[in-house]
């Protein structure tokens, strides 16, 4: 009943916010917007997105390569899963819950499958926050008087902080101590066994150098995409607004409270981009048909779905030794 409650506020966040958009541009010159864009464009950064999730899929398999033996194209596979999930289904099943299930599903080793899931998002995240703290130094000036810079200062503050108590030995043991006061469903043990999965890749810096250099191609690889779609759209707007804005947008979008950061990421492309020139209907065009396109591709993950064995198999049961 909770989740229900839930997905229905996140969904009436996100309808609120995109009607308050729509409620003040001009409707007549958004589709002239949408129409106005050359569809070569559209499939050029249709192929952008998709080799960024290959190397996203790449940057996968190098986690997992010091413990699994498993092809390039099974993770490609499963990773084009999890997408679909994240974009049609983000908030009843989630597509990092799919991809682990399907990885123990091919290798039995539950506390190393979610943990390879952990470490590709956090190595996502590194390089994202690090993009973003080396935007903010050109763009600080653009969202100083704004409530963005006490914002970032705690995300990226809080992710260093998270950082230490991961990677830092006693921060960790502290940390444990805490949460020794819970006894929730054995959620220490999980924890601990976790823990000592994701400690062993502090022997491999190699391994860490690539992920984190995979990480980085990956953002800028969204980052272009998004650059030359707004190109396609007439958007005069320097690359270097689009390194600060993308990666500022996306911690944005991932706040929890709108469906899939439906609304909120749409709402901060048309604060920061009308700050450098842009039309709202461009802004606002931008976001939503980058949006499509992402929806679209990951289709070819419903596909794999189905042709894995569909809902029957993800819930056959969770991993027994997690």
């Amino acid at each position: 009943m909770k989740n229900i409650v839930s997905i229905i506020v996140k969904i009436c966040v996100s309808i609120a916010i995109l009607y308050f958009l729509f409620r003040n541009i001009d409707l007549d010159a958004f589709w002239r917007t949408v129409v106005s864009v050359n569809p070569y464009t559209v499939v050029f950064v249709a192929l952008l997105f998709i080799i960024s999730q290959s190397i996203s899929s790449f940057r996968w398999s190098v986690i997992l390569k010091k413990d699994i033996d498993i092809s390039y194209f099974k993770l490609l596979s499963i990773y084009f899963v999890g997408m679909f999930f994240n974009n049609f289904l983000p908030t009843m099943v989630g597509g990092d819950l799919v991809k682990g299930y399907y990885l123990y599903k091919y290798t039995k080793k539950g506390d190393i499958s979610f943990a390879s899931i952990f470490m590709d998002r956090y190595s996502g995240f590194a390089a994202l926050m690090v993009i973003t703290s080396i935007s903010l130094i050109p763009g600080y000036a653009l969202i100083k008087d704004t409530g963005l810079p006490f914002f970032f200062v705690l995300l990226i503050g809080g992710f260093f902080c998270m950082s230490l108590v991961i990677w830092v030995g006693f921060l960790h043991s502290w940390a444990m101590n805490l949460l020794s006061r819970i006894h929730f469903y054995g959620i220490n043990k999980k924890i601990d066994t976790f823990y000592k999965v994701l400690m062993s890749y502090k022997t491999h810096p190699d391994i860490l150098i690539k992920i984190f250099i995979c990480s980085v191609l990956v953002q800028c690889g969204v980052i272009i995409g998004y650059y030359f779609l707004g190109r396609g759209l007439g958007m005069n707007v320097p690359l270097s607004y689009f390194f600060l804005f993308i990666p500022l947008t996306t911690a944005v979008s991932m706040l929890p409270i709108s469906l899939s950061g439906l609304g909120l990421r749409e709402g901060a492309f048309v604060f920061l981009f009308t700050k450098v020139g842009a039309a709202t209907e461009q802004a606002l065009t931008l976001s939503l048909m980058w949006f499509a396109i992402q929806a679209i591709v990951s289709i070819v993950g419903g596909i794999e779905y189905v042709r894995m064995g569909g809902r029957k198999e993800v819930m056959k049961g969770q991993p027994a030794d997690l």
